[in-house]
């Protein structure tokens, strides 16, 4: 062999070499991470927070700090680390890491209630079950834009009900960002978030999920609990804005807030009104397993379906079917990019047709095709570029290295020629071939709709549309029921901005509400509450422009301030009724675990369409009924059968000190009959009328039995002397 013979060799394999290396780098990598690496923010040292784990023969993470990475702490095997950018291709090269995660941190999910999930009125402060107001557990809200002075959040002594607070925006001296404050009188003398000013998402959820009664009225529900809060930006999406943050942060939050109750010795639940539409490519493999090392007994992550239940990120071609397809259409985070995965256990053409404008008859004005052997026998990725009359598209293709049992993965990205293009012009995408192929889309980016009279291009599918975290295991997710989709504003108008996404029917599903299943399988929410116009507590730091004083309800004043309170809709809504049921039944058992609140959810929750089978992927095992929860939870119906199992819905219970009354109707009061029962199923006392003394009775809690002749004034309830 001559020596130019051999040189080349050489070059060749030291190219091969290279390509090798380098694609073993990018597969340690999330899809954020590896766009990173090789493109746009490879040689920034902005530094982001990540998730990193090592190889098992690496036992200290010392070894990072050589590149210039600081481990802020870990979770288990996972350590959550803080890195420059331009060393995650170096790090990830390193043979002794393993994995690097880090994607965009998740976006809120905000776009009458307790009476329908048998806690009545407890907005109104009235008929919440006495014995049981969250006391003693710590109610995590892991959010922004907080106001910790409204009177919702301070206690009858004037105290903040806000035990720890962290603030994920705080700038440090030394350069770092991140400070907690750890008494409740710090945290009222800071009085509001960073950014308050910029969202009323927090305040709101943390009202719906454990704020106090004002003036009688607009009771969380769990109102005693103590408040942990911590505050992240979801906000900007621009990578290299210093305010932007990671989902890394996401993870380090929920272990703050749970390390800090674990320290005050509360059982703690969290919840989290945010999330962000998962696909096949994300692969959150890292996250996954550090949420799931975070929970357990007394720990409890709540979290919402998404509101994306209206849109389909989800087509399926059936094995007798040769063609099928839908049309593309713009997302809620931008009119520029499509992002799918296609799995197929056999050769398929796939066609992406790009359309005319669509303000007049559009036609596809032009179609890129392959087939998805092409892509599978790729060792790298395959980049078409295509021109249409807006401007160059790039089409960016890769078989994936997830394992899915029905068949390979392709993953295709694609840039569109403008930020609206397709709001203005969209795109059909259609597979040809034999056997069954399945395409799920990343909804915020690039949904599905199905063209009316087109059979091709109908196959876009209901579901498919859950939020992460809420697709893991362990994490309780949350869907929304809508009762009333308009309200009365404080200027006397109506507002009816969520009717075409409310619920076709008083108490079903609202459209807006995501569904299940995840790619993976999981049968998901687990569970749904009301979220429709959901009224509480308004961050007084909120500019007060038109649109959004047009869903303030009502004012109260306090210390010299106005403070107001708003209707929202969302499963952020619908999110903290179930996280705020939970702090009930941890009070009741601190020790329950996720799959224990499961089981109790399973049980006890009423099924809103009794024409469906529970669970299902659509209501979960059903509405949430916080009060036949406890009953569960503390065995009262097996040794009390003849108790009620819900609380009536036209009587209110008053203990005044150790006086039980009950106002009904007078008609009914000569017949009313009441019992009392202690939570072994012995009887402790009994009267005829609305009214009894229970002086006599050591503390404790106790059931309360009311019989009226009326379904709906009978009922029970518990009380605590």
């Amino acid at each position: 062999m001559t020596r130019k013979a051999l040189l080349f060799l050489l070059l060749v394999l030291t190219i091969a070499t290279g390509k090798a290396q380098q694609s073993e780098t990018l597969a340690k990598l999330s899809p954020m991470l590896k766009s990173t690496v090789l493109h746009e923010n490879r040689n920034s040292d902005r530094r982001i927070m990540t998730l990193l784990s090592f190889n098992k023969k690496t036992q200290s993470s010392s070894i990072l700090s050589q590149y210039g990475c600081r481990v802020v702490d870990s979770i288990g095997h996972i350590f959550i680390v803080e890195m420059p950018c331009n060393a995650i291709g170096t790090v990830a090269a390193d043979q002794r890491v393993k994995r690097i995660e880090s994607e965009p941190m998740p976006r809120l999910a905000m776009d009458v209630t307790p009476g329908q999930i048998n806690a009545t009125d407890v907005y109104q402060g009235i008929n919440l079950p006495h014995a049981f107001t969250g006391r003693g557990v710590a109610a995590g809200i892991f959010d922004n834009g907080f106001d910790f002075t409204h009177p919702a959040f301070i206690d009858s002594l004037g105290n903040s009900r806000a035990c720890y607070y962290y603030d994920f925006c705080w700038q440090n001296d030394d350069g770092t960002t991140g400070h907690a404050i750890t008494t409740p009188e710090e945290i009222a003398a800071y009085g509001h978030t960073h950014h308050a000013n910029a969202s009323l998402h927090g305040t709101h959820v943390m009202g719906i999920m454990a704020g106090n009664a004002v003036n009688g009225k607009y009771q969380g529900m769990a109102p005693e609990a103590d408040i942990y809060a911590a505050h992240f930006n979801s906000w900007p999406a621009d990578f290299d804005n210093p305010d932007s943050m990671t989902s890394a942060v996401c993870v380090l939050g929920f272990k703050y807030i749970f390390d800090q109750a674990e320290k005050d010795g509360k059982p703690c639940v969290i919840n989290f009104s945010s999330g962000e539409s998962f696909t096949i490519n994300h692969q959150r493999i890292l996250e996954g397993e550090a949420l799931q090392l975070l929970t357990g007994p007394g720990r409890i992550i709540v979290t919402c379906a998404g509101n994306d239940g209206h849109r389909s990120a989800y087509i399926e071609k059936p094995e007798n079917v040769t063609n099928a397809g839908a049309m593309i259409v713009n997302g809620i985070e931008g009119a520029h990019i499509i992002d799918l995965d296609i799995i197929t256990p056999v050769n398929q053409r796939v066609y992406l047709g790009f359309l005319s404008l669509r303000l007049v008859n559009p036609t596809i004005e032009k179609t890129v095709s392959f087939p998805t052997d092409s892509v599978l026998s790729l060792t790298d990725t395959c980049l078409i570029t295509t021109t249409v009359s807006a401007g160059d598209i790039n089409l960016r293709m890769w078989k994936s290295d997830y394992n899915d049992p029905r068949g390979d993965v392709i993953h295709l990205h694609g840039i569109m020629p403008n930020p609206v293009y397709l709001m203005l012009y969209g795109a059909v995408i259609a597979l040809s071939g034999d056997g069954p192929a399945w395409v799920y889309s990343d909804i915020k980016f690039s949904p599905f709709v199905n063209v009316n009279g087109t059979e091709l291009y109908s196959y876009a599918q209901p579901g498919h549309s859950m939020w992460w975290p809420g697709t893991l295991p362990g994490m309780i997710s949350v869907g929304a029921t809508g009762y009333k989709s308009s309200f009365i504003n404080i200027d006397g108008q109506v507002n009816n901005t969520v009717d075409d996404l409310a619920a076709q029917n008083i108490g079903e599903i609202a459209l807006f509400s995501s569904r299940g299943p995840t790619f993976e399988g999981l049968t998901k929410p687990d569970v749904v509450a009301p979220g429709v116009s959901i009224n509480a507590a308004f961050n007084s730091f909120v500019e007060q422009t038109e649109s959004v004083r047009s869903t303030l309800t009502d004012q109260v004043e306090y210390n010299g301030k106005t403070y107001y309170y708003t209707a929202q809709s969302g499963t952020s809504m619908s999110t903290p009724v179930v996280a705020g049921s939970i702090a009930l039944w941890l009070e009741a058992n601190p020790e329950l675990t996720p799959s224990d609140i499961l089981e109790v959810i399973a049980a006890t929750s009423s099924h809103p369409d009794e024409s469906m089978e529970y669970p299902n992927n659509t209501y979960g095992y059903g509405q949430i009924d916080v009060y036949k929860g406890l009953l569960y939870i503390l065995n009262t119906l097996s040794v009390i059968p003849t108790l009620s199992d819900h609380q009536p819905l036209n009587a209110r219970f008053h203990l005044n000190g150790r006086m039980l009354t009950v106002d009904i109707d007078s008609s009914e009061a000569q017949v009313a009959t009441i019992t009392i029962y202690d939570l072994n199923g012995i009887k402790r006392a009994a009267t005829q009328g609305t009214s009894i003394n229970l002086s006599d009775l050591p503390a404790g809690i106790y059931a309360v039995q009311l019989i009226t002749g009326n379904k709906m004034t009978t009922g029970s309830t518990l009380i605590r002397l």
